[in-house]
């Protein structure tokens, strides 16, 4: 029993912790064989970057407007209720390509409808995780959420893979679709924290915009998140068109790597993660929060630079297939390890600062802008990668993380933010919100 409650902090998180768990693993088997697919019936890098920038967009449009739902709904119904839609889509795509009419438009839309409940999602858990935990459970909890990450991110490309040449398409998307219902049904078992009730008012349209800016003033207040967002922009820019992109086509199309030894590379970032999780603790206490997330990301943009040498045709043509392989899975391990640091440091240290009642709308503002460069990435890869040499990508990405990783080290306003001192929250509070309640300990 002891076990039990370390492991899952208390029951609700518990719930929560394996709901995610099994809906994640969904996502790693699902997110794999769809490069897979779009690159079998296209063959294009433009096609895969295309699909994954109509994706990316939803998140950036309409996360300021979710994160205020999630500040006046009942964040467990929207919680609950997207994951019911997630499920019954996939498992409505699974009977679709099953009857031999799934198109490149029907998958694209499938996407964007599966984007579109994600960006109500997300705000609503980010902003209920530190009502289910105590404070100084916080990084614990966040450890516990990137271990769960990394765990499903390690198992779900191999069994993707596995799945893909056992079950086909069909079956992945049949078990994604139980994935997520699995996940409602645990949700609905979890206590979610009390909260304040919105106040009546005559003036709807007018409160939600109120709401909407008092979520911007907050962000606009701390300089030091106005710096993390513009370095997140950055970063975003280059990797998620670089991992998202140009690593599938560069393992599918130029190594020609069969999906069992590139769902080992994939699984190898989550590895390390998975490894990250475990040192986290260790490492908060030995460094700065600062020092974490300047020297992480320069010791990111090192990994880059590794493949990128890879990637050169001097390089990998000089290889077998096992080497290749083992040297894919060192810098995906150690990129993997790094990224748990920052991410676990970066929600702790906003869990901290904003408070409840601003906290759904700081946390889908925060995550919008971080990915507002996203979308532009993945077009222009796409494009670009049916003209210009892959190493090319992974050397000039991991040269301007360098960059970026020096500019996060020197700011004085994030090193303000990374000491723990927030925002002020703007002076007048949002007519449609209530004062914030006591902190809620499950």
């Amino acid at each position: 029993m002891k076990l039990l409650q370390n492991v899952f902090i208390n029951r609700d998180f518990g719930l929560l912790f394996m709901g995610r768990f099994v809906s994640q693993l969904g996502d790693g088997i699902h997110y794999f064989a769809m490069a897979w697919l779009v690159l079998d019936l296209t063959g294009s890098g433009a096609a895969l970057g295309t699909l994954l920038m109509a994706a990316s967009v939803p998140a950036i449009l309409l996360a300021p407007f979710s994160g205020v739902l999630a500040d006046t709904w009942d964040r467990k119904k929207i919680v609950v209720s997207m994951d019911i839609i997630r499920g019954v889509l996939m498992l409505g795509l699974a009977a679709v390509y099953g009857a031999g009419q799934l198109t490149l438009p029907l998958l694209y839309a499938a996407t964007i409808l599966l984007s579109l409940c994600g960006v109500l999602f997300g705000p609503a858990i980010s902003a209920t995780i530190p009502g289910l935990v105590k404070r100084e459970e916080l990084v614990k909890a966040n450890g516990r959420d990137a271990f769960s990450h990394s765990a499903t991110g390690i198992l779900g490309p191999i069994l993707g893979a596995l799945l893909l040449g056992g079950f086909g398409y069909m079956g992945i998307f049949l078990i994604k679709g139980g994935t997520y219902l699995v996940s409602a049904v645990s949700e609905m078992c979890i206590r979610f924290p009390e909260r304040p009730a919105p106040t009546v008012s005559d003036d709807p349209k007018g409160d939600f915009i109120n709401n909407l800016k008092g979520g911007f003033g907050y962000l606009w207040n701390n300089q030091g998140l106005r710096v993390l967002i513009g370095g997140g922009l950055i970063l975003n820019f280059l990797f998620n068109p670089l991992f998202g992109v140009v690593f599938p086509f560069f393992g599918k199309e130029v190594l020609l790597m069969p999906p069992q030894y590139y769902g080992f590379t994939q699984s190898s970032f989550p590895v390390g993660m998975l490894l990250g999780t475990i040192l986290a603790a260790a490492i908060a206490s030995r460094w700065t929060k600062i020092k974490i997330l300047a020297g992480g990301a320069a010791l990111q943009g090192a990994a880059v630079m590794a493949i990128g040498l890879l990637a050169l045709p001097m390089v990998y043509t000089q290889l077998s297939s096992e080497g290749i392989l083992l040297a894919m899975l060192a810098p995906m391990l150690i990129m993997g390890l790094i990224n748990v640091q920052v991410n676990v440091q970066v929600n702790v240290m906003m869990q901290e600062t904003v408070p409840d009642s601003y906290r759904g709308r700081v946390f889908a503002l925060f995550g919008s802008m971080m990915q507002m460069a996203a979308p532009i990435g993945m077009g222009l890869f796409g494009v670009l990668l049916d003209i210009i040499p892959v190493h090319f990508f992974f050397l000039f990405c991991g040269s301007m993380v360098a960059v970026v990783a020096t500019a996060l080290g020197t700011s004085p306003a994030l090193r303000t933010l990374c000491a723990g001192r927030g925002a002020t929250a703007p002076e007048a509070s949002p007519p449609a919100i209530a004062a914030e309640a006591a902190e809620t300990t499950a």
